[in-house]
Protein backbone atom coordinates (compact mmCIF):
# COMPACT_ATOMS: atom_id res chain seq x y z
CA UNK A 1 0.00 0.00 0.00
CA UNK A 2 2.85 2.40 0.81
CA UNK A 3 4.41 1.83 -2.59
CA UNK A 4 1.04 2.33 -4.28
CA UNK A 5 0.60 5.68 -2.56
CA UNK A 6 4.09 6.79 -3.51
CA UNK A 7 3.47 5.76 -7.10
CA UNK A 8 0.17 7.61 -7.20
CA UNK A 9 1.57 10.76 -5.65
CA UNK A 10 4.48 10.83 -8.08
CA UNK A 11 2.05 10.42 -10.96
CA UNK A 12 -0.25 13.16 -9.73
CA UNK A 13 2.53 15.66 -9.05
CA UNK A 14 4.42 15.10 -12.28
CA UNK A 15 1.61 14.79 -14.80
CA UNK A 16 4.31 13.71 -17.21
CA UNK A 17 4.80 10.22 -15.88
CA UNK A 18 1.92 8.92 -17.98
CA UNK A 19 3.08 7.21 -21.14
CA UNK A 20 2.09 8.83 -24.41
CA UNK A 21 2.05 7.76 -27.99
CA UNK A 22 5.21 9.45 -29.18
CA UNK A 23 7.77 8.79 -26.48
CA UNK A 24 7.96 5.04 -27.07
CA UNK A 25 6.10 4.81 -30.37
CA UNK A 26 3.06 3.39 -28.60
CA UNK A 27 -0.44 4.23 -29.74
CA UNK A 28 -3.87 4.60 -28.21
CA UNK A 29 -6.71 2.97 -30.13
CA UNK A 30 -10.14 4.46 -29.48
CA UNK A 31 -13.53 2.92 -30.25
CA UNK A 32 -16.72 4.97 -29.89
CA UNK A 33 -19.91 2.92 -29.86
CA UNK A 34 -23.32 4.59 -30.06
CA UNK A 35 -26.36 2.44 -29.41
CA UNK A 36 -30.00 2.78 -30.37
CA UNK A 37 -31.45 6.20 -29.59
CA UNK A 38 -35.11 5.20 -29.67
CA UNK A 39 -36.27 8.75 -30.34
CA UNK A 40 -34.98 11.55 -32.55
CA UNK A 41 -33.97 13.51 -29.45
CA UNK A 42 -31.72 10.76 -28.14
CA UNK A 43 -30.35 9.88 -31.57
CA UNK A 44 -29.28 13.48 -32.00
CA UNK A 45 -27.83 13.87 -28.51
CA UNK A 46 -25.93 10.57 -28.66
CA UNK A 47 -24.40 11.50 -32.01
CA UNK A 48 -23.56 14.98 -30.74
CA UNK A 49 -21.61 13.46 -27.84
CA UNK A 50 -19.85 10.93 -30.05
CA UNK A 51 -18.92 13.44 -32.73
CA UNK A 52 -17.61 15.84 -30.08
CA UNK A 53 -15.38 13.08 -28.68
CA UNK A 54 -14.30 11.97 -32.18
CA UNK A 55 -13.35 15.52 -33.13
CA UNK A 56 -11.52 16.12 -29.85
CA UNK A 57 -9.45 12.96 -30.22
CA UNK A 58 -8.49 13.61 -33.84
CA UNK A 59 -7.92 17.38 -33.66
CA UNK A 60 -6.90 18.15 -30.08
CA UNK A 61 -5.33 14.97 -28.75
CA UNK A 62 -3.17 13.91 -31.64
CA UNK A 63 -5.00 10.74 -32.70
CA UNK A 64 -4.69 9.82 -36.35
CA UNK A 65 -7.90 9.01 -38.20
CA UNK A 66 -7.11 5.28 -38.29
CA UNK A 67 -6.73 5.19 -34.50
CA UNK A 68 -10.37 6.21 -33.88
CA UNK A 69 -13.35 4.08 -34.90
CA UNK A 70 -16.89 5.41 -34.56
CA UNK A 71 -19.67 2.82 -34.82
CA UNK A 72 -23.14 4.38 -34.93
CA UNK A 73 -26.79 3.42 -35.17
CA UNK A 74 -26.74 4.39 -38.85
CA UNK A 75 -23.77 5.25 -41.05
CA UNK A 76 -25.91 7.79 -42.90
CA UNK A 77 -25.94 10.04 -39.82
CA UNK A 78 -22.34 11.06 -40.55
CA UNK A 79 -20.79 8.96 -43.34
CA UNK A 80 -17.47 10.79 -43.17
CA UNK A 81 -17.11 9.99 -39.50
CA UNK A 82 -19.02 6.76 -38.80
CA UNK A 83 -17.16 3.67 -39.97
CA UNK A 84 -19.99 1.15 -39.68
CA UNK A 85 -23.18 0.30 -37.80
CA UNK A 86 -22.87 -0.39 -34.09
CA UNK A 87 -24.00 -3.99 -34.18
CA UNK A 88 -22.65 -6.45 -31.66
CA UNK A 89 -20.81 -8.27 -34.43
CA UNK A 90 -19.18 -5.08 -35.68
CA UNK A 91 -18.08 -4.01 -32.20
CA UNK A 92 -16.40 -7.37 -31.58
CA UNK A 93 -14.91 -7.34 -35.09
CA UNK A 94 -13.31 -3.92 -34.54
CA UNK A 95 -11.85 -4.96 -31.18
CA UNK A 96 -10.46 -8.10 -32.80
CA UNK A 97 -8.86 -6.07 -35.58
CA UNK A 98 -7.27 -3.72 -33.05
CA UNK A 99 -5.91 -6.71 -31.12
CA UNK A 100 -4.26 -7.96 -34.30
CA UNK A 101 -2.38 -4.72 -34.97
CA UNK A 102 -1.85 -3.35 -31.44
CA UNK A 103 1.68 -3.32 -30.10
CA UNK A 104 2.42 -4.62 -26.60
CA UNK A 105 2.75 -1.06 -25.23
CA UNK A 106 -0.38 0.27 -26.95
CA UNK A 107 -3.53 1.28 -25.09
CA UNK A 108 -7.21 0.76 -25.86
CA UNK A 109 -10.05 3.15 -25.02
CA UNK A 110 -13.68 2.11 -25.57
CA UNK A 111 -16.47 4.64 -25.05
CA UNK A 112 -20.07 3.41 -24.97
CA UNK A 113 -22.94 5.87 -25.49
CA UNK A 114 -26.58 4.89 -25.34
CA UNK A 115 -29.37 3.28 -23.36
CA UNK A 116 -28.44 0.51 -20.97
CA UNK A 117 -30.69 -2.09 -19.39
CA UNK A 118 -30.44 -4.96 -16.96
CA UNK A 119 -31.95 -8.16 -18.31
CA UNK A 120 -31.84 -11.38 -16.34
CA UNK A 121 -29.25 -10.02 -13.96
CA UNK A 122 -26.80 -8.98 -16.69
CA UNK A 123 -26.28 -5.43 -17.90
CA UNK A 124 -26.66 -4.72 -21.60
CA UNK A 125 -26.14 -1.86 -24.01
CA UNK A 126 -28.98 -1.57 -26.53
CA UNK A 127 -27.57 -1.93 -30.04
CA UNK A 128 -29.11 -2.52 -33.47
CA UNK A 129 -29.80 -6.24 -33.39
CA UNK A 130 -28.56 -8.27 -30.41
CA UNK A 131 -27.49 -6.20 -27.41
CA UNK A 132 -23.92 -6.37 -26.13
CA UNK A 133 -22.96 -7.36 -22.58
CA UNK A 134 -19.99 -7.22 -20.23
CA UNK A 135 -19.39 -10.90 -20.97
CA UNK A 136 -18.84 -10.03 -24.62
CA UNK A 137 -16.30 -7.38 -23.67
CA UNK A 138 -14.57 -9.64 -21.19
CA UNK A 139 -14.00 -12.22 -23.92
CA UNK A 140 -12.81 -9.54 -26.34
CA UNK A 141 -10.52 -8.11 -23.66
CA UNK A 142 -8.62 -11.37 -23.41
CA UNK A 143 -6.95 -10.41 -26.70
CA UNK A 144 -5.18 -7.55 -24.90
CA UNK A 145 -2.92 -9.33 -22.38
CA UNK A 146 -0.48 -6.46 -21.81
CA UNK A 147 -2.26 -3.38 -23.12
CA UNK A 148 -4.05 -1.10 -20.64
CA UNK A 149 -7.76 -1.27 -21.43
CA UNK A 150 -10.18 1.51 -20.47
CA UNK A 151 -13.95 1.28 -20.87
CA UNK A 152 -16.16 4.32 -20.35
CA UNK A 153 -19.90 3.59 -20.33
CA UNK A 154 -21.84 6.85 -20.26
CA UNK A 155 -25.32 5.36 -20.33
CA UNK A 156 -27.97 4.09 -17.96
CA UNK A 157 -27.48 0.86 -15.97
CA UNK A 158 -23.75 1.16 -16.70
CA UNK A 159 -22.85 0.37 -13.09
CA UNK A 160 -23.55 -3.27 -13.94
CA UNK A 161 -20.43 -3.31 -16.14
CA UNK A 162 -17.93 -2.48 -13.40
CA UNK A 163 -17.60 -5.73 -11.46
CA UNK A 164 -17.54 -8.08 -14.52
CA UNK A 165 -14.83 -6.08 -16.30
CA UNK A 166 -12.59 -5.20 -13.37
CA UNK A 167 -9.07 -6.55 -13.39
CA UNK A 168 -5.37 -5.72 -13.62
CA UNK A 169 -4.54 -2.97 -16.08
CA UNK A 170 -8.25 -2.17 -16.44
CA UNK A 171 -10.04 1.14 -16.01
CA UNK A 172 -13.83 1.02 -15.90
CA UNK A 173 -15.86 4.23 -15.71
CA UNK A 174 -19.66 4.06 -15.44
CA UNK A 175 -22.24 6.81 -15.38
CA UNK A 176 -24.27 4.99 -12.73
CA UNK A 177 -23.39 3.30 -9.47
CA UNK A 178 -25.49 0.19 -10.15
CA UNK A 179 -27.46 -1.46 -12.94
CA UNK A 180 -30.61 -0.35 -11.12
CA UNK A 181 -30.04 3.31 -12.02
CA UNK A 182 -31.83 3.08 -15.36
CA UNK A 183 -32.92 6.65 -16.04
CA UNK A 184 -31.34 8.39 -19.02
CA UNK A 185 -28.04 9.90 -17.94
CA UNK A 186 -26.40 13.30 -18.38
CA UNK A 187 -22.87 12.01 -17.81
CA UNK A 188 -22.11 11.53 -21.51
CA UNK A 189 -22.50 15.14 -22.54
CA UNK A 190 -20.15 16.31 -19.80
CA UNK A 191 -17.60 13.57 -20.46
CA UNK A 192 -17.54 14.75 -24.08
CA UNK A 193 -17.01 18.31 -22.86
CA UNK A 194 -14.16 17.12 -20.65
CA UNK A 195 -12.29 15.72 -23.64
CA UNK A 196 -12.94 18.71 -25.88
CA UNK A 197 -12.19 21.65 -23.61
CA UNK A 198 -9.62 22.98 -21.19
CA UNK A 199 -11.93 22.87 -18.16
CA UNK A 200 -11.01 19.30 -17.24
CA UNK A 201 -7.24 19.85 -17.41
CA UNK A 202 -6.88 20.24 -13.66
CA UNK A 203 -3.06 20.25 -13.61
CA UNK A 204 -2.78 22.49 -16.72
CA UNK A 205 -0.35 20.18 -18.52
CA UNK A 206 -2.28 20.42 -21.82
CA UNK A 207 -3.39 16.80 -21.48
CA UNK A 208 -6.58 15.32 -20.10
CA UNK A 209 -6.39 12.11 -18.12
CA UNK A 210 -9.34 9.78 -17.71
CA UNK A 211 -9.32 10.66 -14.02
CA UNK A 212 -9.61 14.36 -14.83
CA UNK A 213 -12.39 13.68 -17.36
CA UNK A 214 -14.27 11.58 -14.81
CA UNK A 215 -13.99 14.20 -12.06
CA UNK A 216 -15.05 16.98 -14.41
CA UNK A 217 -18.08 15.08 -15.72
CA UNK A 218 -19.18 13.96 -12.25
CA UNK A 219 -18.98 17.53 -10.97
CA UNK A 220 -20.91 18.93 -13.92
CA UNK A 221 -23.61 16.27 -13.58
CA UNK A 222 -24.15 17.29 -9.96
CA UNK A 223 -24.26 20.95 -11.00
CA UNK A 224 -26.79 20.17 -13.74
CA UNK A 225 -29.20 18.41 -11.39
CA UNK A 226 -28.87 21.21 -8.84
CA UNK A 227 -29.59 23.88 -11.44
CA UNK A 228 -32.61 21.88 -12.66
CA UNK A 229 -33.76 21.53 -9.05
CA UNK A 230 -33.96 17.78 -9.51
CA UNK A 231 -32.86 14.86 -7.32
CA UNK A 232 -29.55 13.39 -8.44
CA UNK A 233 -30.43 9.98 -9.87
CA UNK A 234 -27.09 9.02 -11.44
CA UNK A 235 -23.90 8.46 -9.50
CA UNK A 236 -20.82 7.94 -11.65
CA UNK A 237 -18.16 5.52 -10.42
CA UNK A 238 -14.63 4.54 -11.38
CA UNK A 239 -12.73 1.33 -10.71
CA UNK A 240 -9.08 0.88 -11.65
CA UNK A 241 -7.64 -1.10 -8.74
CA UNK A 242 -9.27 -4.29 -9.98
CA UNK A 243 -11.46 -5.00 -6.96
CA UNK A 244 -14.70 -4.69 -8.95
CA UNK A 245 -16.14 -1.99 -6.71
CA UNK A 246 -16.64 1.39 -8.32
CA UNK A 247 -15.78 4.47 -6.26
CA UNK A 248 -17.34 7.92 -6.38
CA UNK A 249 -14.52 9.55 -4.42
CA UNK A 250 -11.39 8.94 -6.45
CA UNK A 251 -8.01 10.55 -6.88
CA UNK A 252 -4.41 9.98 -7.93
CA UNK A 253 -3.64 8.81 -4.40
CA UNK A 254 -6.03 5.87 -4.76
CA UNK A 255 -7.33 3.42 -3.97
CA UNK A 256 -9.23 4.11 -7.24
CA UNK A 257 -7.90 6.69 -9.68
CA UNK A 258 -4.22 5.76 -9.89
CA UNK A 259 -4.30 4.13 -13.33
CA UNK A 260 -6.89 6.61 -14.63
CA UNK A 261 -4.54 9.47 -13.74
CA UNK A 262 -1.83 7.81 -15.83
CA UNK A 263 -4.08 7.24 -18.87
CA UNK A 264 -3.69 10.62 -20.56
CA UNK A 265 -4.84 11.84 -23.94
CA UNK A 266 -1.98 13.64 -25.68
CA UNK A 267 -2.61 17.06 -27.17
CA UNK A 268 0.12 19.44 -28.15
CA UNK A 269 2.20 18.55 -25.13
CA UNK A 270 2.59 15.00 -26.39
CA UNK A 271 4.79 15.97 -29.32
CA UNK A 272 8.41 14.84 -29.28
CA UNK A 273 10.36 17.82 -28.05
CA UNK A 274 13.51 19.21 -29.61
CA UNK A 275 15.41 22.38 -28.85
CA UNK A 276 18.18 24.48 -30.35
CA UNK A 277 19.53 24.79 -26.83
CA UNK A 278 21.99 21.89 -26.48
CA UNK A 279 21.28 21.57 -22.75
CA UNK A 280 17.52 21.27 -23.28
CA UNK A 281 18.03 18.94 -26.25
CA UNK A 282 20.06 16.60 -24.03
CA UNK A 283 17.51 16.79 -21.20
CA UNK A 284 14.61 16.05 -23.55
CA UNK A 285 16.46 13.02 -24.92
CA UNK A 286 17.09 11.76 -21.39
CA UNK A 287 13.44 12.36 -20.49
CA UNK A 288 12.32 10.29 -23.49
CA UNK A 289 14.71 7.49 -22.54
CA UNK A 290 13.28 7.31 -19.01
CA UNK A 291 9.75 7.35 -20.42
CA UNK A 292 10.73 4.51 -22.72
CA UNK A 293 11.79 2.39 -19.73
CA UNK A 294 8.44 3.15 -18.07
CA UNK A 295 6.62 1.94 -21.19
CA UNK A 296 8.77 -1.20 -21.33
CA UNK A 297 7.83 -1.99 -17.75
CA UNK A 298 4.15 -1.55 -18.58
CA UNK A 299 4.49 -4.21 -21.28
CA UNK A 300 5.45 -6.89 -18.75
CA UNK A 301 3.11 -5.71 -16.01
CA UNK A 302 0.81 -8.72 -16.20
CA UNK A 303 3.77 -11.03 -15.56
CA UNK A 304 4.59 -9.28 -12.27
CA UNK A 305 2.93 -9.16 -8.90
CA UNK A 306 1.61 -5.80 -7.81
CA UNK A 307 4.48 -5.38 -5.34
CA UNK A 308 7.06 -6.26 -8.00
CA UNK A 309 5.55 -3.83 -10.49
CA UNK A 310 5.36 -0.97 -8.00
CA UNK A 311 8.87 -1.65 -6.72
CA UNK A 312 10.20 -1.25 -10.26
CA UNK A 313 7.96 1.64 -11.25
CA UNK A 314 8.56 3.83 -8.20
CA UNK A 315 12.26 4.62 -8.88
CA UNK A 316 11.49 5.29 -12.54
CA UNK A 317 8.86 7.88 -11.63
CA UNK A 318 11.22 9.50 -9.13
CA UNK A 319 13.92 9.61 -11.82
CA UNK A 320 11.45 11.17 -14.23
CA UNK A 321 10.41 13.71 -11.59
CA UNK A 322 14.00 14.82 -11.12
CA UNK A 323 14.53 15.05 -14.88
CA UNK A 324 11.37 17.12 -15.31
CA UNK A 325 12.63 19.48 -12.62
CA UNK A 326 15.92 19.86 -14.47
CA UNK A 327 14.01 20.70 -17.65
CA UNK A 328 11.89 23.32 -15.90
CA UNK A 329 14.95 24.88 -14.28
CA UNK A 330 16.59 25.05 -17.70
CA UNK A 331 13.60 26.97 -19.05
CA UNK A 332 11.88 24.11 -20.86
CA UNK A 333 8.45 22.59 -20.53
CA UNK A 334 7.61 19.06 -19.43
Amino acid sequence: MRRALVLALCTALLAAAAPDETHAQSRTHAVIVVGIGGTAEYRESFHAEASQIFTALTTEHGFSRDEVTYLGETVETAPGMITDRSTRANVLKVLGEIAQRAGPADRVLVILIGHGTDQGGEAQLNLPGPDITPTDFELAGMAFPSQPLALVHTGSASGGWVEPLAGPNRIVIAATRTAREQNATEFGQFFAQALSGAGADLDHDERVSLLEAFLFAKQEVARYYEEQNEILVEHAVLDDNGDGTGSTDVGPEGPDGVLASMFTLGGAAAAVRTSDDPVLARLYAEQAEIQGRIDELRVVRTALTEDEFLARMEPLLVELALKNREIREAGGGV
